[in-house]
């Protein structure tokens, strides 16, 4: 059996139309679960905290200084 959806495609309605429905439903299903993982993990790099150790902070305030120091050279 053959029926026109609401936007004028053709549904199949017998076993094969359904397979194919329940084929596709699970490809969305899947990658919707994917883009909310991806999403879950943006927000989680996000909102995670970073730590900095003394040295790293050194090195920064270092670099800075050497920075100014030919900014303010030339």
């Amino acid at each position: 059996e053959v029926e026109l959806s609401s936007d004028g495609s053709a549904v199949n309605t017998g076993p094969k139309g359904v397979i194919n429905d329940w084929r596709r439903f699970k490809q969305l299903e899947t990658e919707q679960r994917q883009e909310q993982r991806r999403e879950m993990e943006r927000l989680i790099k996000k909102l995670s905290m970073t730590c900095r150790s003394h040295l790293d902070e050194e090195t920064d305030k270092q670099k800075q200084k050497e920075l100014q120091e030919k900014i303010n050279g030339k």
